[in-house]
């Protein structure tokens, strides 16, 4: 492609040099024939030529004299330069406000170019009124090219060798220079294809990269950030639940143990069966809570969003948490204006708002206080369900949305499974509604739940 852009620019910039190299050499060769045409004259119909070879020298010195020849109205050959007899140049019909120019092959076999024109010599009387036009002479001046030809030639051979050697250079060069500048691209790809699952934690070093690369170095170390930090998340989903199911199995053989040991005692065999059949209602629970989570993130989950009241849907979602929030001795207060309305579909609309205040029951401190609020702006509803909390601080806010996060690392406080908050927030996605934890004050927590208004 390069030397295709060469060639072609080198054939344009020879073409332009050589139409202004010829153009040269006519204005020289019209000029010439213009005063020639000068020094010719008319008088009672004899035609004279007042030339002076020391005035114009170029016609007699040299070794390739420039020439010219003049013809009568009638066709004679009249005056020419070097004298010979009879015709010698071609006639050129050319007029003097436009001559015509030729390449030809002059008398001595040489290559030249020519220019003819006709004219009508000045007369020494003044034309009668009335008369007809006089005849025109023709004229026609030749000059060697040999000048020409050889600049023609030069610019040609420079070309060609600049050129030539301007490929060849970068023939040599070019591979040599990108390949270096291509030497960080083909490192940074080498260390891209080394990184697996268990080298996240690599980074590329941007300190001593080219301002090319820098972006998508940027950019590669920000992907493997956001890799490691999910791939951290899976592991610690796997281990978290792994030991959220641990528990209740390890209860579960204990049952059937102790069950097994006085096969002949009916009471002790009862309670043993009650006892299985809550660990199995609790895993069952933690099983349907991954599905749906599952479910929701492979966009599978169902919703049909049509106009819910947000005050019924709170009403449902508290009733069974009244007695609990009761027993805490919690202060809970809601302001939930009836005209509440948003698009959402109910089922999981209840859901959102039952593990929300599930949750805020669950964390709340003995005496503490919840909160429901709900507020209709900008074509949407803006429903708050806030609580006191003891142990939360504002650094925890960005985990509590994970799947089996809490506090409690230990899980020795045996509220929840802590898949409560991944659960509102997954289906709030699947209505397309937006959920948001804030800290408000030194001791409260508030999650946000915006809807589009019905």
């Amino acid at each position: 492609m390069c030397g295709l852009l060469w060639a072609g620019g080198a054939a344009a910039l020879y073409l332009a040099m050589r139409a202004g190299l010829v153009a040269e050499f006519d204005r020289a060769l019209e000029a010439q024939a213009r005063a020639l045409a000068a020094l010719t004259s008319e008088e009672d119909g004899r035609y004279e030529m007042d030339f002076d070879a020391t005035l114009m020298p170029s016609f007699s010195k040299g070794a390739h004299p420039d020439s010219f020849q003049l013809w009568l109205p009638d066709g004679t050959p009249w005056q020419s330069r070097p004298a010979a007899e009879g015709g010698r140049l071609p006639q050129l019909a050319g007029a003097l406000d436009r001559p015509q120019f030729a390449n030809l092959t002059l008398p001595d076999g040489r290559p030249g170019r020519a220019v003819g024109l006709r004219f009508v010599p000045p007369a020494e009387d003044a034309p009668e009124a009335g008369a007809q036009p006089r005849p025109a002479l023709a004229l026609v001046v030749a000059r060697h090219r040999a000048e020409l030809d050889d600049r023609l030639r030069l610019l040609a051979t420079t070309l060609l060798l600049v050129g030539g050697g301007t490929a060849a250079a970068a023939a040599c060069v070019v591979p040599f220079l990108v390949g270096r500048g291509l030497r960080p691209l083909s490192s940074l790809a080498a260390r891209t294809a080394a990184i697996d699952a268990s080298a996240l934690g690599v980074r590329f070093d941007t300190s001593l990269l080219p301002a090319e690369l820098l972006p998508i170095a940027t950019r590669l170390n920000e992907l493997l950030e956001r890799l490691q930090a999910s791939f951290d998340r899976e592991r610690r989903f796997s281990a978290d639940v792994a030991h959220e199911l641990r528990t209740p199995i390890a209860e579960l053989r204990s049952v059937a143990e102790v069950a097994l040991k006085w096969p002949d005692d009916p009471p002790a065999t009862s309670r043993a069966l009650h006892d299985a059949l809550e660990i199995a209602l609790q895993m069952e629970a933690i099983t349907a809570s991954l599905l749906a989570l599952a479910r929701c993130e492979a966009g599978l989950q169902e919703v049909a969003r049509t106009p819910v009241s947000v005050a019924e849907q709170v009403e449902a979602s508290w009733r069974p948490l009244a007695e609990k929030a009761g027993q805490k001795g919690l202060t809970v207060s809601f302001h939930v204006p009836e005209q509440a309305r948003c698009a959402a579909d109910p089922s999981l609309l209840q859901l959102v708002l039952t593990n929300l205040m599930t949750n805020a029951v669950e964390y709340a401190p003995r005496e503490g206080a919840i909160e429901c609020r709900a507020e209709v702006m900008d074509g949407h509803c803006l429903l708050t369900v806030s609580n006191t909390v003891r142990d939360l601080t504002p650094s925890d806010i960005p985990q509590l949305f994970e799947r089996f996060w809490r506090k409690d690392a230990a899980r020795t406080s045996g509220a929840g499974s802590g898949l409560g908050l991944a659960l509102a927030l997954a289906y709030a996605r699947a209505m397309r509604m937006e959920i948001k934890a804030e800290w408000h004050g030194p001791d409260t927590l508030a999650i946000q739940l915006r809807a589009a208004r019905a």
